[in-house]
């Protein structure tokens, strides 16, 4: 939500229980040296309504540089209010709240909840002011928008839509709801819609004192020329509203507007600007925690590197669009949300029938014994059905067990004891059955071929498919690298296995030589110790068993004393914190710089103890694994 919604700051007549306010305007405020000392003042300020106020102030300051120190100053002014009996401080900091979770964080479920806490408490207390009618109906419309509610958004734009605009006309603020219908409209994909009320906007808004004028309507009307396929007339009004959005200096406009820069510029098929515009609004979003625009970097950027096949790059963001999507969409969440909601409505309800409550209790004590009776009978059938599923779930746990002792028998028992070489070896399971898969053959004149892959996803279907690959490259025998794999491929395609895919890299390692090649892994890392440098092997191919007939690239390397190799599967450097950030392959290169002077073991361990470090007590949820084989 922006500036240019109503906050309400509470003044205090008296400091009595029953204190009396008025309810003045008051704006986002911007940093200022005065503003950081009051933040001082609040860490040693005994609880009271002046504290209130301030910690008020705080939540409008951080509103778009923090989305969760806004949160924190909020849910404070709210449980103040709360203890307090100060009702309308209540009302307007529940709305605010939903406002920030609807708006920031992406949460339409949670913020609807504290909308809708808010106008049926402003009702109960006699709350009258058409700012807060005006936002909270606003915020509901986006909130009900966000949750897909499409045809009751436009029940109740036709409905209220129209008196909102009458009301800001009269406020002379009129581009600020005709801006806001205009985003609405967009979210509920009447793009025609959208672009008329937000060109509407864009015109009064001219007509403002610089001071007044608002980016807001132009990132609305070019977001709603993307959605039409009209990229450039969608960068052409960002260019004519950059002045305003720059202006205004509010990080969630400008990440917005970078992110639908982004989009315009892949419609133009503009690679290198759409990459440089979406990394922008990943970083700021992910700064100010905007989640709805981290989703949609992430998707663009996954767009671009699928469409300029860069697979791995792609699959990164299309992991990090997923994990956002699942949290946004986490069932638990929203059935808790649901049953809050539920419960208030019953709240009200009860206090509205206040007058019959003696039928009620008579029909209650009736309904006691059906219910009772009811009950159990299913308690009877759930324990029942309790005793099924147990058996059930024993039956699959006994085959999880088998196809885990399976997999660990696919793997050597022992590394290859070469003089020349020091190889360890380590592989971690996010699941009972994983897909990671590594291995080695050793040729009768000493070569040895280093495999390290990794099948799609994890589980029973892919432990199958590591099993399909090392029957295969037992049966096809492995020469040449690239050939053994364009062989392999064939195998692996030939038997169908659906959607399931392998990626892999066989590394032929001879006397002093490397020989890569690679079916769409990560990148493999050579330390070279005449230079103490890492360069990263990065060599791009299909997985295998998705088309037929595919040929595979290879690269030669010199491997000297001192020189490190590390295969890897792509579950250590995106391996995610606690805050959804990954790992990073940087980070992962640095630190085998870093660690090369150690042994092959001593290497893992440093990598392990890192990543694990990094994910802060949390499981892994996809699988690891690392081959390392250091030349003596």
């Amino acid at each position: 939500m922006k500036k240019y919604f109503v906050f309400i700051a509470f003044i205090a007549i008296s400091s009595s229980a029953s204190a009396q306010y008025k309810l003045s305007d008051f704006s986002i405020i911007k940093p200022s040296p005065k503003f950081y000392d009051t933040l001082e003042m609040l860490k040693t300020m005994p609880e009271s309504v002046e504290r209130a106020m301030l910690e008020s102030k705080a939540f409008t300051f951080y509103f778009y540089s923090n989305s969760d120190s806004a949160l924190y100053f909020a849910k404070r002014v709210e449980a103040f209010a709360k203890k307090n009996d100060i009702k309308a401080m209540l009302v307007y900091h529940q709305l605010f709240i939903g406002t920030h979770y609807s708006n920031i964080k992406g949460n339409y479920a949670l913020g609807l909840y504290y909308i809708n806490l808010s106008k049926s408490e402003a009702k109960e207390y006699g709350l009258s002011d058409k700012s807060f009618d005006g936002t909270s109906t606003m915020m509901q419309l986006m909130s009900y928008a966000g949750l897909g509610s499409f045809s009751k958004v436009k029940k109740m734009l036709a409905n209220e839509g129209s008196a909102a605009v009458r009301d800001a006309y009269i406020k002379e603020n009129t581009w600020t709801p005709e801006g806001m219908i205009g985003q609405i409209f967009g979210s509920i994909k009447e793009y025609d819609s959208a672009i008329k009320y937000a060109t509407l906007a864009i015109n009064i808004n001219d007509t403002m004192p610089l001071a007044l004028k608002w980016g807001f309507p132009y990132i609305v009307l070019s977001d709603a020329y993307n959605h039409k396929k009209e990229y450039q007339k969608a960068l052409n009004i960002l260019i004519k509203g950059a002045k305003d959005i720059k202006t205004n200096n509010f990080e969630k406009d400008i990440a917005e507007s970078m992110a639908i820069s982004a989009e315009a510029h892949l419609g133009l098929k503009n690679y290198d600007s759409a990459i440089y515009y979406a990394n922008a609004a990943y970083k700021l979003s992910s700064i100010v925690k905007l989640t709805n625009t981290i989703l949609n970097a992430s998707n663009i950027l996954t767009k671009i590197y699928t469409k300029t096949n860069k697979i791995d790059s792609a699959f990164k963001y299309l992991t990090l669009s997923n994990a956002i999507k699942d949290d946004i969409s986490d069932k638990s969440k929203l059935n808790e949300i649901e049953n809050i909601t539920i419960n208030e409505e019953l709240r009200q309800k009860q206090k509205e029938e206040e007058e019959t409550t003696r039928k009620k209790l008579i029909i209650g004590f009736s309904l006691f014994f059906i219910v009772g009776f009811t009950s159990l009978t299913i308690y009877n059938r759930q324990k029942q059905k309790n005793r099924i599923r147990q058996i059930e779930e024993d039956r699959k746990n006994k085959e999880l067990e088998a196809a885990k002792e399976l997999q660990i028998s696919l793997l050597p028992k022992t590394n290859p004891n070469r003089p020349d070489l020091d190889i360890a070896t380590y592989i971690r399971s996010s699941t009972e059955v994983g897909g990671d898969y590594y291995d080695f053959e050793i040729q009768n004149d000493g070569t040895i071929i280093s495999i390290c892959g990794d099948a799609t996803g994890h589980g029973v279907a892919s432990g199958m498919m590591v099993s399909v690959t090392k029957a295969g490259l037992k049966g096809i025998g492995i020469e040449k690298p690239s050939d053994t794999l364009h062989k392999l491929n064939n195998v692996v395609k030939e038997i169908e296995l659906g959607t399931l895919r392998m990626s892999l890299n066989l590394v032929k390692i001879t006397a002093d030589t490397l020989e890569i090649s690679s079916a769409a892994m990560p990148p493999v890392y050579l330390y070279k110790a005449s230079t103490m440098e890492v360069e990263e092997i990065l060599i791009k191919g299909l997985p295998l068993g998705g088309l037929k007939n595919i040929d595979f690239d290879s690269k030669y390397k010199s491997f000297n004393s001192g020189d490190v190799l590390v295969q890897l599967s792509d579950g250590l450097p995106e391996a995610p914190n606690s805050k959804g950030e990954m790992y990073d392959y940087d980070q992962l290169k640095n630190l085998i710089q870093a660690s090369c002077h150690l042994t092959a073991q001593e290497i893992i361990d440093t990598l392990i103890k890192s990543v694990d470090a990094w994910l802060e007590g949390q499981n892994n949820p996809d699988d690891i694994t690392l081959v390392i084989t250091k030349k003596k």
